[in-house]
């Protein structure tokens, strides 16, 4: 597999865990609107949705209010308690040494801005949120525009996520993929969901790529 040309990264969960700081920020937004709270098990159900059907999952509704509350009085919040995972430095500098183009591919909404409040833009090549995209994952639209920015070809491409909704977005967009099981589903219900791999640690990414 030497003739890896791009390898392309859901965000939440699977470059980093969110969830910590994605469940403090949703009980700030519930206890200002009179929403019952929500566990973490919840939040990261939910995470690898648009924000709008994680709400609708969390609370049974969405309201415009709410997200424009929420980005004026938390988004700040949430950016800044995100976390790398241990081994996603690691993982990015092997594929960025070996010379392969790095992307994001995420259903949020201006992920630029989380990749490079986290520290991450310096080893990234091109980020894909919902505002360069029609339709949000698993249609495959994100995915695409990504590997296309990154002048790279379907067959010498790889998809990395943590959530069936990744694992769907690959194989829609003919794409290889790799869970990753640092989120909400486990090994099984990833290749459940049609993972070519899956790794336990991020770290793990190259070598079960072919990169050394």
């Amino acid at each position: 597999m030497n003739d890896i040309k791009a390898v392309v990264f859901d965000f939440d969960m699977t470059l980093v865990d969110s969830s910590y700081a994605i469940h403090k920020c949703a009980n700030l937004l519930a206890r200002e609107f009179g929403l019952p709270e929500v566990t973490r098990e919840k939040v990261l159900e939910g995470i690898g949705l648009t924000v709008d059907n994680s709400w609708r999952l969390y609370w049974g509704d969405y309201k415009k209010e709410w997200l424009e509350f929420y980005r004026d009085n938390f988004r700040g919040a949430e950016q800044s308690d995100i976390r790398l995972f241990d081994g996603t430095l690691t993982a990015l500098k092997k594929i960025k040494k070996a010379g392969i183009k790095i992307g994001v591919a995420s259903n949020r909404r201006f992920a630029f801005r989380a990749v490079d409040a986290i520290g991450l833009a310096p080893y990234v090549d091109t980020v894909v949120g919902l505002e360069d995209i029609t339709k949000a994952k698993p249609d495959p639209e994100a995915l695409l525009t990504a590997i296309e920015r990154l002048q790279a070809g379907l067959s010498n491409s790889f998809y990395v996520g943590d959530t069936d909704i990744d694992m769907k977005t690959a194989a829609a967009a003919s794409v290889r993929s790799v869970g990753s099981a640092t989120g909400f589903f486990g090994k099984d219900g990833l290749y459940s969901a049609g993972a070519w791999r899956v790794v336990t640690d991020i770290a793990d990414l190259p070598h079960i790529i072919g990169i050394e």
